[in-house]
């Protein structure tokens, strides 16, 4: 009996050691390699990274977005200027689709102070773009401004002010005024400078009140420092058309300085031999010497540019040729009448010629221009139209070149603003508009 009990439990402590070592010592092998596992990933880990295994990193938060964003340019134009307060006033709108009306908003109130209809409505089948103008000249108290229309939003501010020319005027006369004291100034800038002096001597500025105009003295302080210097030979002619120009306008002023000036200007053109070519720069040159001077010589050497011109038509297009057909036509020597009717011919055709495009010219969705060059080109040879044929009947077209040049175009681009130079070839235009303005008060 005892020796059975004896056998029972050596069997139930084989039985506890066989468990012991084939179910428990598993299990705690099996949970020791598991959080060695544990350990034994984070080292490969770094073995990896050992290796230049690139890790992992988070993803940006913020996207990175690599493409430019569209110029967005409003779909009615107007004058970055603004308009003169009493005067012709017109946007142009365009867009998909158009409404019938516009709006005429205080830009500090946010009120509306007009309404009118759209004009003019046109449709490009090539583009798919409606166009048409608002006109707003019956609204005339100055202010800050801007349009709004249904369907295309609305325009940048702009201002209407009643002395907009004369600002503008004022402000270009102070360039060239700088550019002379700066010893910087262009001959062509002080041949439109001289021009437009001597058809709108009042518009300019005496505000010493000494009699005479501020900018013929600061040229004069010009030509005093730059008597001595060595004119380039292929500027020769230039140079002796304005020292020629300026006696001219100058001698009731003081005329032993405008005397010293016109014999200058004798000696640079004669010795530079300049009367052998035949150019724009030297017909000027000729036609400024001619009238101060009357010498038959300078008038011989103008008459042989007939031929050229009778088979030249367009040669208003050429600012040395324009500017010297002005100066024939006005002196009160002798000349030749059958080259008179040339020019005038040619001045009164063109003068046609760009009433009857100018709209295409500066259409505000098909414009057909070769830039702002181009433009005040035309604009030139409409003032020198409207000059030979003492009215006004031109001056409107110049108002619209101007709006269209001051932004009422397809980009809404301010050509005006951004011409880092000396802005003579505004001049004339301007100097016509404040006259004229003057004039209607």
């Amino acid at each position: 009996m005892l020796m059975g009990t004896k056998k029972r439990l050596r069997s139930v402590r084989q039985f506890h050691n066989i468990f012991i070592r084939n179910t428990v010592l598993p299990v705690i092998c099996l949970a020791a390699f598991l959080c060695a596992g544990c350990q034994g990933r984070q080292g490969s880990g770094q073995e990896a990274e050992s290796r230049n295994v690139p890790k992992i990193t988070s993803m940006e938060t913020t996207p990175v977005v690599d493409y430019a964003v569209p110029k967005m340019y409003p779909n009615i134009l107007v004058d970055s200027a603004g308009y003169r307060a009493e005067g012709s006033k017109r946007a142009a709108v365009k867009g998909k689709r158009l409404p019938d009306n516009f709006r005429l908003v205080d830009a500090v109130t946010k009120e509306t102070v007009f309404t009118g209809q759209l004009e003019d409505v046109r449709y490009n089948t090539e583009q798919g773009i409606y166009s048409a103008y608002a006109d707003f000249y019956e609204w005339e108290q100055e202010g800050s401004y801007y349009l709004e229309c249904g369907y295309v939003g609305r325009s940048y501010t702009f201002l209407l002010e009643q002395g907009l020319y004369d600002r503008l005027f004022g402000e270009v006369c102070q360039e060239l005024e700088a550019a002379c004291r700066d010893q910087t100034v262009q001959f062509s800038d002080l041949n439109r400078m001289l021009l437009a002096y001597e058809w709108y001597a009042e518009a300019f500025e005496d505000d010493d009140a000494n009699g005479t105009a501020d900018i013929l003295e600061e040229v004069a302080d010009w030509i005093v420092a730059t008597d001595e210097m060595d004119v380039p030979e292929d500027n020769t002619a230039a140079y002796a058309a304005v020292l020629a120009k300026f006696s001219y306008l100058y001698q009731k002023y003081d005329r032993n300085f405008a005397t010293d000036c016109l014999k200058r200007a004798s000696v640079v053109f004669d010795q530079s031999q300049s009367r052998l070519n035949q150019d724009a720069e030297n017909f000027q040159a000729l036609t400024e010497l001619y009238r101060a001077t009357g010498l038959y010589t300078y008038r011989k050497q103008i008459e042989g540019y007939k031929t050229y011109f009778q088979s030249h038509p367009d040669f208003t297009d050429v600012n040395g040729y324009l500017y010297g057909a002005m100066t024939y036509l006005n002196t009160r020597q002798k000349v030749d009448v059958e080259l008179c009717t040339i020019f005038m011919n040619a001045l009164m055709e063109q003068g046609e010629t760009v009433s009857g495009a100018y709209e295409e010219m500066i259409h505000p969705v098909t414009a057909h221009n070769n830039g702002a060059q181009d433009l005040l080109g035309h604009a030139m040879e409409l003032a020198c139209a409207n000059y030979i044929m003492n009215n006004h009947q031109y001056n409107r077209i110049m108002e619209e070149f101007l709006h269209y040049l001051r932004g009422r175009n397809a980009l809404s681009v301010d050509f005006y603003a951004t011409d880092t130079g000396v802005r003579s070839e505004y001049l004339i235009m301007l100097a016509q508009l404040v006259t004229v303005q003057e004039n209607l008060k």
